[in-house]
């Protein structure tokens, strides 16, 4: 386990409601401009899912090295272009960011499920 005060990565959620009918399209229009992102300095990884949790969903999900690269790319020009197409969902969209403090991994586990006993 690492714990620091300053965030060891960030991550950015945002949820889009879109017509049914335009689902497809507004994915593939997502994940035309995800693609590319994934080359940015720092992008850890980029998810586009659809239909999820409802049938009508586009979720994006995107990890980041450092807040510092998560900054630099809001700031990109393919940003703008990502917020256009959030700008077309039919309910108020949400974005969120998580800026992580610590990371753990199976010892986390294992150190939980060893002092039970």
């Amino acid at each position: 386990m690492e714990g620091s005060d300053t965030p060891l990565m960030a991550i950015e959620r945002v949820r889009v409601t879109v017509d049914a009918r335009r689902i497809d399209e507004l994915c593939d229009a997502f994940r035309s401009l995800i693609g590319p992102g994934r080359a940015e300095r720092g992008c850890l990884r980029c998810e586009v899912f659809c239909g999820l949790p409802e049938a009508n969903t586009v979720l994006v999900e995107s990890l980041w090295k450092t807040q510092e690269d998560l900054i630099q790319h809001l700031r990109s020009d393919r940003y703008k272009s990502f917020l256009q197409l959030v700008e077309t969902s039919i309910e108020q969209p949400s974005i969120e960011f998580f800026l992580v403090a610590q990371v753990s991994d199976l010892e986390m586990v294992k150190e939980v499920r060893n002092s039970r006993m």
